[in-house]
């Protein structure tokens, strides 16, 4: 029997919280009606503040490093897009 560990499992969470979020996203996108749109935003929301929380637990613990990037490459980046957004 394969145990995860405490980082593989904390990422599957995340993965799935991330998952349920796009599956929240696409329904509101689709609902036809007020009310299922504004009971579907309402779990999407949600969705996305467990989201946040799970990232903030892993960043706590050292399990969800983030590479710190220079302003220079921020710049290239948005000009890139900004470029492929104009075309």
């Amino acid at each position: 029997m394969n145990v995860l560990t405490d980082k593989e499992l904390i990422t599957e969470v995340l993965t799935t919280e991330k998952n349920l979020a796009n599956l929240y996203n696409t329904a509101v996108e689709e609902s036809s009606t007020e009310p299922l749109h504004t009971d579907l935003n309402g779990q999407l929301n949600q969705a996305l503040t467990k989201q946040n929380e799970t990232f903030k637990l892993m960043q706590q613990k050292g399990l969800y490093q983030l590479e710190q990037v220079q302003q220079p490459a921020i710049d290239k980046v948005k000009n890139k897009f900004a470029q492929a957004a104009g075309q």
